[in-house]
């Protein structure tokens, strides 16, 4: 009786495992999904990303953006090209102040608060490789939201590149529908 039982569960235990099949040629679902509402962002360096629907990118440089005061974009991208120049003294009263997202590429080896803590150089704000591939701040009622966006072990270039700018034009929408519920609130 003990030897049909354990034929019998052995069995059963083939057969579950048999019937558990996967498919590997089906495509992957996108893990981030594209905005649904129209977002402009600004770049300051190249625009290394791809066309998305509802994003429109504006390049431009850090010069331009702070001198026109009366164009205010959902979000900002400062590629990792031009962090030395974003944490130069005559940017970082601007980002201080700063009522939209802005984001910087390339920031693993520093820390976000060199770009408007007068107390900090890009020296002195290296954190060897600890930080996350895209960091975010913005001045939201007093204080500073701040975003870290990682990358996963061994990421491929769709991490770096579509899945990141999905997950920052995520951040940027969620923005966009709370400062615009604030305002009605008001």
């Amino acid at each position: 009786m003990k030897n049909k039982m354990l034929l019998l569960l052995s069995l059963l235990s083939v057969l579950f495992v048999s019937c558990d099949s996967t498919i590997v040629n089906e495509p992957q679902a996108e893990l981030y999904n594209p905005p649904s509402i129209q977002l402009e962002i600004a770049v300051v360096g190249d625009v290394p990303f791809d066309n998305i629907r509802n994003l429109n990118y504006v390049q431009q440089s850090l010069k331009d953006i702070i001198e026109d005061t009366n164009i205010n974009y959902d979000g900002l991208i400062i590629t990792k090209d031009y962090l030395a120049e974003a944490a130069k003294q005559e940017y970082k009263d601007f980002f201080s102040n700063i009522t939209y997202p802005v984001f910087f590429m390339g920031t693993e080896n520093l820390l976000t608060n060199v770009f408007h803590d007068d107390r900090l150089t890009l020296e002195s704000a290296r954190i060897d490789g600890f930080g996350a591939h895209v960091s975010g701040f913005v001045l939201l009622e007093g204080r500073f939201q701040q975003w870290g966006l990682y990358l996963p072990n061994n990421p491929t270039e769709q991490d770096m590149n579509r899945d990141m700018i999905l997950r920052i034009s995520n951040i940027l929408e969620d923005f966009k529908i709370l400062r615009s519920n604030m305002k009605t609130a008001a």
